[in-house]
């Protein structure tokens, strides 16, 4: 081989070395790489807007119930194409098939996807004013707006945030139970009020008298 080629091969490596020492982080160990991502059954995707101690609290109370492994993804971002057209409701059809997309882009195809938003949401021909919730198949679409009091005028002082969120937390995980028990045991729809899969709700008030399990 050609000793010019040779030193200038050489060269061009020590070169390079020196650009990337001078412009990229260090290389470092990759730690958790063992994981399994099969061995989460449940994952939420929560949209922007829920506070990260809501979400970590509602996870626990899921892995205890359901004694599985659930995953709480980051954030999905929020636009105006997720809008209905001349409503300020988010289309939940729009977001179930963002949730399925990112199911598999995360690696979990088995699992049962239910995305979490703080939005108000509706099917485009459902013809009701709202829901609290839509199920397809493998994936479900849950609202937090209508079970917070916050958005029908109650300000929330500083000894009765406990209580609130607690409130929330009670009503967030019927709605989820409920979700899970359609896409993940196959059960249906209840008359009896005592389940968590009772139907219909109307409003909160059926929502706090409705069973907390199945």
């Amino acid at each position: 081989m050609n000793p010019w080629k040779v030193i200038l091969n050489i060269s061009l490596v020590a070169v390079a070395a020196v650009v990337i020492r001078a412009c990229l982080p260090e290389p470092v160990h990759i730690g958790n790489q063992a994981r399994a991502p099969s061995g989460e059954k449940i994952v939420i995707i929560p949209m922007a807007g829920i506070p990260g101690a809501f979400l970590k609290a509602l996870e626990l109370k899921l892995e205890e119930q359901h004694h599985t492994d659930v995953l709480v993804t980051t954030e999905m971002g929020k636009g105006d194409e997720m809008l209905l057209p001349d409503r300020q409701q988010f289309n939940a059809n729009y977001l179930a098939q963002l949730g399925l997309e990112i199911g598999q882009r995360i690696g979990r195809e088995n699992a049962y996807i239910i995305v979490l938003t703080n939005e108000d949401i509706n099917n485009p021909d459902s013809g009701l004013r709202y829901v609290y919730s839509s199920h397809y198949g493998d994936v479900s679409v849950v609202s937090l707006a209508r079970i917070n009091d916050r958005n029908f005028g109650v300000v929330p002082g500083l000894i009765s945030v406990p209580a609130m969120f607690s409130k929330m937390q009670e009503r967030a995980l019927k709605l989820i139970n409920k979700a899970i028990g359609y896409g993940v045991y196959g059960y249906e729809a209840s008359s009896d009020i005592n389940s968590v899969m009772y139907g219909p709700i109307m409003g909160p008030d059926d929502l706090d008298r409705v069973g907390s399990w199945y």
